[in-house]
This record gives C-alpha cells, structure tokens and sequence, in this order.
C-alpha cells in the first residue's frame, strides 16, 4: 500500500475533520492563557519567520518547548506538526486516536524496529504532503532528547535530512527558561518566564556539496547543515548565558 494511502495518516494529507480542528484549537488558547499568566512568554526575532512552510529546530529542555515555539510562530496546532517514532505511536490503536486530536504525528521509523517501520523516504512524502497544506510547519530538536538547561547535546542529521528532501528551510530557535520552570523527571510545571529567541532562517538550497562524479553528496551536505545549525544555535545559548 502506497503511505499516502493509508488511513492511519489521513489526518496529515489533507484538512482536518471539524472536531480535530476544535479541539486542536481550544487546546492552543487554553496554551495562550497559560503563557500569558502563569509561564509569560517572550519572543525576539520574529521577523526571521519565513512566508511559507519551515521546520523549526532549538534546544530541548521540556515538554513545555513545542509549545512554545508554535506561539511564537503563530501557528495553531492544527498547522503544527512532529515527527515520532512509528511502531509506539502508530502502531497502538489506542495511542494513535488519542493523539490525533491533539498533535500532529509525522511516523518515522527506528533502527531497532527495522523491517516493521516506515522508510525515511516515506516520512520525507507524508511531511511534504502535510506542510504543503495552509503552509503548515514541523517541529524536531536536533538533540533527539530534552536535556539540561543551558548545555546542548550533540545535533544529530534529521532535520538537515528532512530539509534536503523537502526543499523547506530549517528555522533555528533558542527556548530560554523553559527547563527551570518544567525540568526533566518533575510532574507539574511551575511559574517563570520564557523567552524565545528566533535566528535567521537555513535554506538548504545554499548547502550543495558534490561528490566526485558532481552528484549532490546528500551525507556530507546534511552533515554541513547541521554543523551550521548546531553553531547557530550553540553561539546564541553562549551569548544568552
């Protein structure tokens, strides 16, 4: 079966059924008061957004992350979507309905899952058909996981990866105070102020490294992106701390 075809990604091709679409945007108000009272939320640079689709890449220090970055994007939850692992979020009827009328789940198969996940290239097709609706955006951390406040694990290539196959910029962004106010392993978060800081955008249009038969080398032009990103991202976290 083509993936495009089947039914457990429908909610990513196409608008959404109504009572997803409400609930994704009551949930996204009930986002806005919360950080406007309880976790004011900051942000600088807002000029960097691009006019069209992107995938917005920062520093990962809590749950409260995601949404902090579709505020300061403006884009409702409807227009935001992330990519998660497919055999625990996909292949569970239960997960899978849950979350869909709360986030928008791009699969993306695991290493350790071989032979029973998607392929990188049908992630790349489903991301390419969601973000070419209403100019929707996806949110990876390039760190793969949260981690301490102010100290940035190793990039990895996913999203540089994602950029090459999808032809959208990379928007590189630094979530200050998000970590303190939600840290990894506590079960509430508590009051604090966030700030958002948004830099200048990543077009991986400027990144074509060529092998020796001038075919585009796609390993070594993701590997160079992600250098890019991680120095971005790395140089404002210093200048901030």
């Amino acid at each position: 079966m083509n993936v495009l075809d089947n039914p457990k990604y429908s909610h990513l091709l196409k608008r959404q059924p109504f009572y997803h679409r409400i609930g994704k945007t009551l949930l996204y108000n009930w986002a806005k008061f919360i950080f406007f009272w309880y976790t004011p939320l900051s942000v600088f640079g807002k000029e960097n957004i691009p006019n069209d689709s992107f995938i917005f890449c920062s520093n990962h220090n809590a749950h409260l992350d995601v949404i902090a970055l579709s505020l300061s994007a403006n884009k409702n939850f409807n227009n935001v979507g992330m990519l998660a692992a497919k055999d625990y979020w996909f292949d569970n009827w239960l997960r899978r309905n849950i979350m869909k009328p709360v986030m928008n789940l791009i699969p993306l198969g695991r290493k350790s899952h071989l032979g029973k996940d998607i392929t990188f290239e049908q992630t790349l097709e489903l991301s390419n058909c969601f973000m070419n609706v209403d100019k929707r955006c996806i949110i990876i951390f390039p760190e793969g996981t949260r981690g301490q406040p102010d100290v940035l694990k190793r990039f990895r290539k996913g999203p540089a990866r994602l950029s090459i196959g999808t032809g959208k910029p990379i928007l590189p962004a630094v979530v200050m105070g998000s970590g303190k106010s939600w840290p990894k392993g506590k079960f509430i978060f508590k009051p604090g102020k966030i700030h958002v800081y948004i830099l200048e955008p990543i077009d991986p249009n400027s990144f074509t490294i060529r092998d020796k038969n001038n075919e585009k080398d796609l390993f070594k032009t993701a590997e160079a992106m992600t250098k890019e990103l991680e120095e971005k991202i790395t140089s404002k976290l210093e200048e901030l701390t």
